[in-house]
This record gives structure tokens, sequence and C-alpha cells, in this order.
């Protein structure tokens, strides 16, 4: 008994002392983790959770995964963390991030719908897997970018490139050669300059004058050259870091300008940079009075978030979020503009193959189109981020993990067009318009074309690939039309045929003549369901618009009421959309829908029967978005009749059924 006690003391000495030991890798791990130096944390956590199990440390030791950008390494410990009873939704939703970034999108999906399911609100949720349902179509337009790597010799990782001139700043690190970033185990980086020599970049030298002993990188270039905003370590003082009030030193926006023979100066903070939150990524706008930036200081919608400052003066002015368009409860990052009007940017919080990708949003007013996502292959489930376009080209440079550390790559997009063309006509005559009026919206990315038929009523243009387009057909006198048309899964070069047909907005033939074929779609081979903006001119009082010979109606066809009934029958819905379609698509008119009945029974039954027919009509366009607003109804009774069937006139069934009809008739058109 006394032997075998003492056989078991020292294997209860070891696992003591083995707990003891991991305890200490996790309580050195976890400090590690506080004071950013994520690989030292790895190592020691992985040490001590290899002992004993401990929530907060796994907890730990995938983030640290997750922001050294080994993400497999990541989401195997997020599903450690997943089984366990203490994790939460933010485990979760970096689990699901941790499965989009190693390709998994089915399993992302379940872990954003169980998110969803105990909290419907979740935005970021709800976007991550909007995109998981979305990954067909983001890589559907892979043909459109061309991709290679860029070969710059004497650096680990190299990222966010800026072009001024023939030369290419970056940010770059090297290998563990003197003092470290414990963030990310390589030295820390500095801002470097090549130079393309007919297609291949120099050996980077790092750009003297604004380089320190910590980091320096991410910078903008003045559009007249001589000034210089980058992004580096806080000092407090030389070669001291300054530490905010959780002991952190934050990335702040330093400013350089060439002194007399054209060397860069010692860098000076920018005003508005506190030190107290994170101010990065600058960018020039093309005229030099906008900076962009990217700062997680207070009031933003998540992490980090776009902001905007204006030169007053000669001084920069107080910083503006750039807004819920394009700020999310995730982090937006390097923001670069081309030209005057679209802002490119990284997001991990809104569309994404999987971390951060590259999207886009176009200037509208004082707000933002978009954002829309750029395709695979520019995006993929890696880190994608830092876009720079050779200006005047469709060629530039972006950066990416997708090969393990950062690189620079660059891309060309491709001109994968489509020739859509077509006949504009005259609905009922086939007549051919001339100089009616096409115009093409991408409802991509917002903008807007106009073109004209010729003089037989021709017209060809061209659309990009992967898009979505609403063709609008507008001429005087005339009901507009939309039609929609994809570019998307065709092949390139393939031709879109659209012909047209315009019904003008009064019958030319009189008020016996029907509109539609039946069909939903009517003229054109567009959408039931457009919209648009409408177009023409008149008065609002009423009277003949301007444009309109004869304020004649249309009748709607096959509008047939069983005895003594108002309700829509079944085969009267086909004419009634493509009613409602017309009317969607020219919502400055004012319509008049008016019921008539034949000539038997009382003034008074017709009358109300023939306003309560008019009425259904009205309210089921009204169910199919069109605005009540444009509508009135009026029921005539027997008052007009197209022959001779009055009082008393022995007439057929058939004679009888050309008084019982439903037409509408444009009253007034909206000034504009």
């Amino acid at each position: 008994m006394m032997k075998t006690v003492y056989r078991i003391l020292p294997l209860a000495l070891v696992i003591v002392l083995l707990g003891s030991c991991a305890k200490m890798n996790i309580k050195d791990g976890t400090a590690a983790y506080n004071n950013l130096r994520y690989q030292d944390a790895i190592t020691l956590l992985e040490k001590g959770l290899s002992k004993v199990e401990n929530e907060d440390a796994r907890r730990m030791l995938a983030s640290a995964y997750m922001k050294t950008n080994d993400y497999q390494k990541a989401k195997e410990n997020y599903s450690i963390l997943n089984s366990s009873t203490g994790n939460t939704d933010t485990d979760r939703l970096n689990y699901g991030m941790s499965l989009m970034q190693t390709g998994d999108y089915q399993a992302a999906t379940e872990v954003f719908n169980g998110i969803l399911s105990r909290d419907p609100g979740n935005s970021v949720a709800q976007s991550l897997k909007s995109s998981c349902k979305k990954i067909a179509e983001y890589k559907a337009d892979s043909a459109r970018y061309e991709v290679s790597p860029v070969m710059l010799t004497g650096v680990t990782a190299a990222y966010a490139p800026v072009l001024s001139g023939n030369k290419m700043l970056f940010s770059g690190a090297v290998g563990k050669m003197g003092e470290q970033d414990e963030y990310s185990g390589l030295g820390f980086t500095d801002l470097y300059s090549s130079t393309n020599n007919g297609g291949t970049w120099s050996a980077p030298a790092k750009v003297e004058g604004v380089n320190s002993k910590y980091h320096d990188g991410i910078a903008t270039i003045s559009p007249d050259g001589n000034t210089m905003i980058l992004t580096r370590s806080n000092y407090e003082r030389k070669n001291r870091l300054g530490k905010n009030g959780e002991n952190e030193n934050e990335m702040q926006l330093y400013t350089s300008t060439k002194d007399g023979e054209g060397k860069w100066m010692e860098p000076v903070i920018m005003p508005f940079s506190d030190g107290n939150y994170m101010y990065a990524h600058p960018h020039y706008s093309a005229d030099g009075n906008t900076l962009y930036f990217s700062s997680d200081m207070q009031g933003g919608f998540g992490g980090m978030d776009l902001y905007k400052v204006t030169m007053v003066n000669g001084a920069w002015g107080k910083p503006e979020n750039l807004g819920g368009d394009i700020n999310s409860p995730g982090n937006e990052l390097f923001p670069s503009m081309r030209g005057q009007d679209s802002l490119y940017f990284s997001s991990n919080g809104q569309q994404t193959i999987g971390g951060q990708d590259i999207l886009y949003a176009v200037k509208k007013g004082s707000g933002w189109n978009g954002p829309f996502h750029l395709p695979y292959p520019i995006n993929t489930a890696s880190d994608d981020f830092g876009v720079a376009f050779v200006p005047g080209t469709s060629t530039g440079y972006f950066s990416s993990d997708r090969a393990g550390n950062d690189q620079i790559y660059s891309f060309v997009e491709n001109d994968m067009t489509f020739v859509l063309k077509g006949l504009v006509t005259k609905q009922i005559s086939g007549d051919p318009l001339e100089k009616a009026i096409i115009i093409v919206t991408n409802l991509t990315d917002g903008t807007e074309e106009r073109f004209e038929t010729d003089d037989i009523g021709m017209y060809e243009l061209n659309l990009l690939q992967g898009k979505d387009y609403t063709i609008r057909v507008e001429k005087d006198g005339y009901f507009a039309s939309n039609e929609n048309v994809s570019t998307k899964n065709k092949t390139a070069g393939e031709d879109i045929l659209l012909n047209v047909g315009l019904l003008e907005l009064s019958n030319p033939e009189g008020s016996t003549t029907n509109i539609g074929d039946g069909s939903e779609n009517g003229s054109g081979n567009g959408n039931p369901d457009g919209n648009g903006n409408g177009n023409g001119n008149g008065n609002q009082s009423g009277g003949v618009p301007s444009g309109v010979d004869k304020n004649a109606p249309y009748q709607i066809p096959n509008i047939l009421w069983d005895y003594n009934k108002w309700n829509i029958r079944n085969d009267a819905v086909p004419y009634l959309n493509y009613v409602a379609k017309l009317l969607k698509d020219n919502p400055d008119l004012k319509v008049e829908i008016a019921s008539h009945c034949d000539s038997r029974g009382s003034d008074f039954f017709n009358e109300q029967l023939s306003q309560k027919r008019a009425k259904a009509v009205t309210d089921y366009l009204v169910t199919k978005g069109v605005r009540r607003s444009m509508l009135t109804s009026k029921g005539y009774g027997k008052s007009k009749l197209l022959n001779k069937c009055s009082d008393d006139v022995p007439c057929s069934e058939e004679e009888h059924q050309l008084n019982r009809r439903t037409e509408f008739t444009v009253i007034s058109i909206t000034k504009k």
C-alpha cells in the first residue's frame, strides 16, 4: 500500500507542475495578446491549451490567428470554441468569417443562420449570409480581369500601392531581421519606392526622409507632387512611442513636404490626429482639396470607418464620416478615388467572398450609389485591398494576402462589351420612330447614358459584361417604356436584340382600338414590373396634353365581367398587368379608368355597377405598384354606347359586348 502511494506521488506532482506551467503559459499568452504581440501570444497559448482547456484562451488564440491571416488555424480554434457552452454570437460570427476565408460557404451560411435565428437584426450576419449566397455570381464575371503578381525583390511583404508618375510607393516589410513587429513577426514596415522600367519594376528602395524606427507607410502624394501624407506609428518624441489611455500605440497620419532640393522633410502629425484613435490609409482627391482616410474614432458605424476632410483657406477642416452608404458595422479601409466620382475601398462587413474585399461606390449628390463588389479574381476568399488605377487606362494594382504574405498584384480590365441594338416603332402601326431617346442606366453603379434612334428608328450601343441595365425608351407624345437587360452569364461579343413599340398617348384609331396582346410584357422584351422616371410636358389642369391630338381612350381588351359582379377575373389579369407596367413606366401621367355597360337595365343600376368596376380596375393597378395619385375612376353606365344598341333596340350578344368595356385615357401630364 505504501509502495503504491509513493509511486503515485511523483505522477501527481508531474500533473500539478504541468497544470501550473499551462496556467503560466496562458497568463503570459494573454498578456502578449493584450499587448498586440500576436505571434508570441500564439506560441504561448498553444502551449498552455495543449495541457488544459480554457475558453478565454481559446478565443484569444483563434483571434490571434485571424489577425495574422492564418485562417485555417483560426477556423480550427473557433470550431473548438463553437462546441463549448460559453461561446457567443460574436464567436460564431468570427467562426463563420473563418469558414468563408477557407472557402466553406455552405458551413458559413449555417453558422450565420443560427445567429440570425437568435438575433434577426444582426446586420453583419445578414450581409455575410447574403455574400455566401452570391459566391457564384461574384465568380461568374471572372474573365473581366487578368491578375498577375508584381515581382518586388528584397521585401517579404508589400501592400498599399500608390502611383506617382513612373514610380510606385508601397508599404513593405522584410523578414525577421533586427527589431520585429510582434504583431506580424516581420520587421516594422517602411515606405518603399520602385520605378517602372518598361514593364519591369526596379529593386525597391526605402523613401528617404520619412521612415523611422517603427511603422511607416500607406502614403498618398498631392497632385503637385510636393506634399506626402503617410501612416506611421504615433511618437511622443523622437523614437519614443506615444500611448493612448489603454496603453496602445495608435497609427496616425503625418505630413511631409519637399525642401528646396526636392527631398522629403521630417513628417509632422496632422492637426486632427489626436493619438487616442487610429488614423490611417490616406488618399488625396484629384484636385488635392479633399483627403480620404480610415479611422476608428468615436461616433462611427463600426470598427474602422471611412472619413473625408476638406482643405479650407490652406488648412484642413474637421473630419466628416462618409455615412451609412459606405460604412458598415465591420471595417472599411484603404480608400482611393478613380476620377472625381468613384470611391474604391475594402470592407469585411458588406459584400465579401471572404475577409477584406474591394468595393466601389459612385458619388451621387451628397450621397453615394453602391457599394458594388469587384468580381473574382480581384476579390478572393483572402484579404484583398488597397487598389490604385493607372490614370486614363483600364489597368492598375492592388494588394492581397492570397499567397500567404501581403503582395502587390497588377490587373488589366478586359473589354467585355456587348452590342445592344433594335428598332423603335409605333406600337399600333409599326411605323419607325426617329429621334426616340434611349436612356441606358447601369444598375450596378447608377451611371446613365443617352442615345437616339436614327431616321429609320434603329439604334445600336455597347453594354458592359456582367451588368444589369434598365433601357428606357422615350419620345414626346408616346408612352415611355422601360425594359430590363442583363449581360450576366453571357458570352462576350454576343449581340442582344431589343425591339420596342411605343404606344401613342392618344389612341390614333379612336376608342375601338385595343392595347396589349395578352402578354404581360406588351411591347419590347422587358419585364412587366419595370419602373422609370417618365418624360413629357403639358399641364396638370387636365384638357388635351402636349403631344396628344385627340385625347381618345384605349380599350383594355378581354376585361369581361360576370353578371352583376365587379371582381377582376383571371382572364383579365395579363391585360391589366400590361397596363400597370405602362403606367409605372410613365409616372408623370394622370389617367382616367372608365368602365361602361350595355343598355340593358336601368340608368341607376348601370352607373353604380360601372363605377364599381372602374374602381376595381383602379384598385388592382394600385396593388401592382401604380401610384393611386395617377388614377381616377369613373363609371359611365350606358351613357357612351359605341353602336346602335340603345334601349329597346334588338341587338346580338356580340353587339352588346362591344359596349361592355373598360378604357383608360391620358387626361394630363405633370410638368417637369
